[in-house]
């Protein structure tokens, strides 16, 4: 994956292979959205709970009501991003076309799904993790592909 900056628009290369591992990435994390309860006050899978973290850690009533408030608008506006990156996705490798707006979109979308890997992988601050592990060097890509998109987002 590349990317270069054209005057307001960055034009992103994705290869096919990196195309198709992204839409199994977006559509994973799509799924995980989709399971998301509210009944139940709290989340079942750890990954969800890391992606909606609770407003007051210290008080599970005032978090509850918060959640409560704010969680279906919070799953809305995380579907919207992840539906719009789906969808400029090029099937088989191309050229994506972000301004600001779409690249901030991305990085979110991204970092989503590394939030999420990273809790599969119990990836902490101090967590060295082995990039000949599959699944690690799938962790480190994301991360690179992010902080290109952050780069070119500041440059």
């Amino acid at each position: 994956m590349k990317a270069k900056r054209k005057g307001e628009v960055l034009r992103v290369s994705v290869e096919a292979e990196e195309s198709a591992l992204l839409a199994m990435l977006l559509d994973d994390l799509e799924t995980l959205l989709d399971s998301t309860d509210d009944s139940l006050g709290v989340f079942v899978d750890p990954a969800l709970a890391r992606l909606y973290p609770d407003g007051y850690s210290d008080d599970s009533e005032a978090s509850e009501e918060f959640r409560g408030l704010v969680g279906a608008d919070l799953r809305t506006e995380r579907s919207g991003r992840l539906q719009l990156c789906r969808s400029e996705l090029p099937l088989g490798g191309g050229r994506i076309e972000l301004d600001d707006d779409g690249a901030d979109r991305w990085i979110r979308v991204l970092n989503d799904v590394r939030l999420v890997l990273g809790v599969r992988l119990e990836v902490s601050e101090d967590t060295e993790l082995d990039p000949s592990v599959e699944s690690n060097a799938l962790y480190g890509w994301l991360t690179a592909v992010q902080d290109m998109l952050v780069l070119h987002l500041m440059g």
